[in-house]
């Protein structure tokens, strides 16, 4: 990923369905919400399901979707850094 991403900016999250009898893939919208808060639910939340947190696709308004796990972690770690750095302040 080399693009910069606002963490701010509003997406939808879309989770790629398991066929039951087809056998296409069906997206399904999961929530609209800020950046930050959507690669926290794939990370965090649907942590225990692998299958969901691999077919997580972020559709954003400013650019191209984010599909890839990898791009995702690196969001939420970028995001989790900058909240831990909020947090640590020198007094």
């Amino acid at each position: 990923m080399t693009a910069a991403h606002d963490l701010e900016e509003i997406v939808d999250l879309f989770a790629i369905g398991r066929p039951s009898r087809n056998a296409d893939l069906l997206p399904v919208k999961v929530a609209t919400l800020p950046l930050k808060k959507a690669v926290a639910l794939v990370i965090e939340d649907w942590s225990d399901d692998k299958f969901r947190q691999l077919s997580a696709v972020i559709q954003r308004r400013s650019g191209p979707a984010i599909r890839s796990l990898d791009d995702i972690r690196h969001l939420y770690d970028r995001a989790t850094s900058r909240t831990e750095n909020r947090v640590r302040r020198p007094v």
